[in-house]
């Protein structure tokens, strides 16, 4: 069930807070694009643990401290509640990125 589409398009939400049993959860799919990151500037921080799962191309976070992963198809990585970051695409097809946020 998608609910709505983010202001960029590229994100797309699933259920969050207002459709479902558990308000504890959120999920969602960002495509970024070839060149793209997001946030567009700064850093995302939340206060629920983040889970992704890479669904198809690769894509980088990166952490305040400057810490650089890269992610790609089939990876799955956890973003402690509070750990703020940003994630980008340097490859030359789109990222699809499957997301959870989960308050602890």
């Amino acid at each position: 069930m998608i609910i709505k589409h983010g202001k960029d398009g590229s994100t797309c939400y699933f259920f969050d807070t207002a459709n479902q049993p558990n308000p504890g959860v959120q999920m969602g799919k960002v495509v970024l694009m070839p060149g793209k990151r997001s946030p567009q500037q700064g850093y995302a921080r939340h206060e629920q643990d983040e889970y992704a799962y890479v669904i198809k191309g690769k894509a980088h976070t990166v952490s305040e401290s400057g810490e650089d992963a890269l992610n790609v198809q089939g990876d799955v990585q956890m973003i402690p509640a509070g750990e703020a970051h940003y994630n980008y695409n340097d490859s030359g097809e789109p990222a699809e990125v499957l997301w959870m946020l989960v308050k602890r």
